[in-house]
């Protein structure tokens, strides 16, 4: 303290007496970047950098985090998990990165390597390894260890549907370990699961329809990209399916509207979300969106899921700078966001998430969409969000 007991100064973002770390290089901190631009996956998450570009141009023209800047470097980790690692490897050995922002089905290639080393990763979780390692943190999980979340099987039973049939791609470990979600989830509110569809590409929309037809499934769910499964869709409807209940995860996207909509108006075609839809029009989806068209024109339209994942997946690790203090290092960032009890991405989440307690635990609150009659737009249904139970 001084003499007249006000607290020394905060040091400054140059000051030697900050402790050296990884990528902390003058005024600015160094991330990385790490997603599938090739792969069986690409389409999915290509967006998500465009999120990341978008909350860090914020940021950074808001003077920073603690007066440094955020810049990174990024990697194609090619949707397979030993590249995965490969390109953590090069980011954080080569181009000594602070931390990592990841959005992937493959994460799971580099996540213990990541955790030994203490490296901060925020991201979206799409496999176990983001309730495994606590250097990670998601908005969501999707995929735990041993459990599930009764939500999902909840809606379906709600909806009419009695059995069901999902569509997965056996090229993809998260695709599968999603389907074992699904399934414990309708099974447990009494859904019979009658087997699985493969929907990776080439899609033959014939054989592919015949297959959920003759299933004899009244619900069709699926852990496949929205393009995907929006074949399968199709080739089930042209083969005369006679589905009540069509579920997503994935396709939440006016892209998927603009190829699929005028020939899915028809059919209960439903998928959830683990943060408020745009439909909502909150604060937080205008700031966003405004930020999109300054720092991230060339996507369009803006409003893409993944987009929305990498805005989210910025802001965790801005706020996790914030909270490491002025002379930021891992394991600050690390103490710091752990100990953070109300964070909600600028109102984008459906209720703050407390950290301090969220590890390892299963998301339970999803938001429902349906595919309006006019094929054109999503509806929100209500309630939402939807929150169930996790159990076994």
């Amino acid at each position: 303290m001084s003499r007249d007991g006000a607290p020394p100064p905060a040091p400054s973002r140059s000051d030697p007496s900050c402790p050296p770390s990884p990528g902390i290089v003058g005024d600015e901190v160094r991330l990385g970047l790490l997603y599938p631009d090739s792969g069986n996956a690409a389409s999915l998450f290509g967006p998500f950098r465009a999120g990341v570009d978008a909350r860090l141009g914020v940021v950074n023209a808001d003077g920073g985090v603690h007066g440094r800047s955020l810049a990174y470097r990024w990697q194609d980790d090619g949707s397979q998990p030993g590249v995965n690692r490969t390109a953590a490897q090069r980011l954080v050995e080569e181009q000594d990165v602070f931390g990592i922002m990841e959005s992937t089905v493959a994460s799971d290639g580099s996540a213990e390597y990541l955790h030994d080393l203490g490296v901060p990763v925020t991201g979206t979780s799409l496999d176990a390894a983001w309730t495994r390692f606590d250097n990670m943190f998601s908005y969501s999980n999707m995929i735990a260890d041993g459990v599930s979340v009764s939500t999902w099987g909840e809606f379906v039973a709600d909806q009419g549907g009695t059995s069901a049939l999902i569509a997965v791609s056996t090229l993809s470990a998260a695709s599968g370990e999603l389907a074992e979600e699904l399934r414990a989830s309708l099974e447990g509110a009494g859904v019979r699961v009658v087997g699985t569809v493969e929907a990776t590409g080439p899609i033959d929309l014939r054989v592919v329809g015949n297959q959920v037809r003759d299933s004899g499934a009244d619900t069709l769910v699926g852990t496949v990209t929205g393009g995907a499964f929006g074949q399968v869709v199709l080739g089930a409807k042209a083969a005369g399916a006679d589905l009540r209940v069509v579920l997503s995860p994935s396709g939440y996207d006016q892209s998927l509207l603009q190829a699929f909509g005028s020939l899915l108006g028809d059919l209960n075609v439903n998928l959830f979300v683990d943060y408020q839809p745009f439909e909502l029009d909150l604060p937080g989806h205008r700031a966003f969106l405004a930020a999109m068209g300054r720092y991230a024109p060339q996507m369009q339209p803006p409003n893409r899921q993944a987009s929305l994942s990498g805005w989210i997946a910025a802001d965790m690790f801005v706020r996790g700078l914030a909270e490491a203090g002025p002379c930021p290092t891992r394991q600050r960032f690390l103490d710091g966001l752990r100990a953070v009890r109300d964070y909600s991405a600028g109102g984008l989440l459906p209720a703050p998430i407390d950290f301090t307690t969220s590890f390892g635990q299963l998301g339970r609150c999803y938001t429902f969409l349906r595919v309006a009659p006019d094929g054109q737009r999503f509806e929100v249904l209500r309630p939402a969000p939807r929150c169930g139970i996790l159990g076994t």
